[in-house]
């Protein structure tokens, strides 16, 4: 009974394929309907004939269906990897402690790593209600002063900075814009924890406020090694894994998910997230969100341009 269903369903995805035109352009019916296809449909196609625009529409469609579904499917994955290590290591702890005849200072350290790894999982599950929210919910917007929210985060970040043996500067000013304060302070938190992670001891980090063609900018560089040859727009994807690139987002500390909470934020209020390595060494990520003419239509908006620098690392971004 079951090999006849199947053996059905086979002949319905055959013939679905006349809607791609020729067998080297198929397309699944199940991956088009998600599914066995009703006959009726299987008709309409077949006496349809659709163009060639339409046939290739519904093969763009379907890839960046399977697409997605692989992207989901990983994401699932990669989140079980996450969960599954901290929860080995409780166990780990915790059975041993359990044997008895444990030294009092071992039980300390066990114990010290069962709190480690939960505060892990804590950070995990906040991160992933984070990226939800950014990706699922309207955010409300209100008019914003880039700056403000920069020097805020400056002074929120200062003890851990200076404990990394780090300087911190923010320079600079943008006209207002139609954002989220707390998104805000997440992006630059995130930027700035990242960077000064990655300058190391004696390195600097410096926050730019600019603008750039309409839009209010925030850059956020640092002097470290930067992230090889990684291709950018990757550094931005849920748990990446490459080597040097997401290496440095994903230290001792952190879920994997801190610059794909920036790119779902700023694309959340409007803007766009770039990343690129600074001549010479280090790194610089650039959140651009459209700007807001001067609340008074006499006033003129504060504006400081976007350095060279910086600009060629935007311009070099994908080349």
């Amino acid at each position: 009974m079951a090999c006849g269903s199947f053996t059905r369903r086979t002949d319905r995805t055959e013939e679905a394929a006349v809607v791609a035109g020729d067998t080297g352009n198929r397309i699944d019916s199940q991956d088009m309907f998600g599914g066995e296809v009703p006959p009726e449909v299987l008709r309409f196609f077949e006496q349809a004939d659709p163009p060639p625009e339409v046939r290739a529409f519904i093969r763009e469609t379907i890839n960046e269906m399977r697409s997605e579904e692989a992207r989901q499917a990983q994401f699932v994955s990669d989140v079980s990897h996450e969960i599954r290590t901290p929860l080995t290591a409780i166990r780990g702890a915790a059975e041993t402690l359990l044997e008895g005849d444990v030294p009092e200072q071992m039980q300390q350290r066990f114990l010290d790593q069962i709190i480690k790894e939960c505060d892990r999982l804590t950070r995990l599950a906040n991160d992933l209600l984070t990226l939800q929210r950014a990706e699922g919910e309207n955010m409300e917007l209100t008019r914003i002063n880039l700056r403000a929210i920069a020097d805020n985060c400056a002074l929120l970040m200062q003890g851990l900075v200076e404990e990394r043996g780090v300087n911190l500067t923010v320079v600079g000013e943008a006209p207002d814009v139609m954002g989220n304060a707390d998104a805000l302070n997440q992006i630059l938190v995130n930027l700035i924890e990242n960077a000064s992670r990655f300058a190391g001891e004696g390195g600097h980090v410096r926050v730019e406020i600019a603008c750039n063609e309409g839009h209010s900018v925030i850059a956020v560089k640092d002097d470290g090694p930067g992230f090889g040859d990684e291709s950018p727009e990757h550094l931005f994807d849920r748990f990446y894994r490459a080597d040097q690139s997401r290496a440095r987002f994903k230290g001792s500390g952190n879920s994997g998910l801190g610059l794909a909470i920036v790119k779902a934020l700023a694309e959340a209020m409007g803007g766009t997230v770039q990343a690129a390595n600074l001549a010479g060494h280090g790194a610089v990520f650039i959140v651009a969100i459209p700007s807001l003419p001067p609340e008074n239509w006499k006033d003129t908006a504060p504006c400081a341009h976007l350095s060279e620098s910086l600009r060629e690392s935007i311009l070099n971004v994908g080349e």
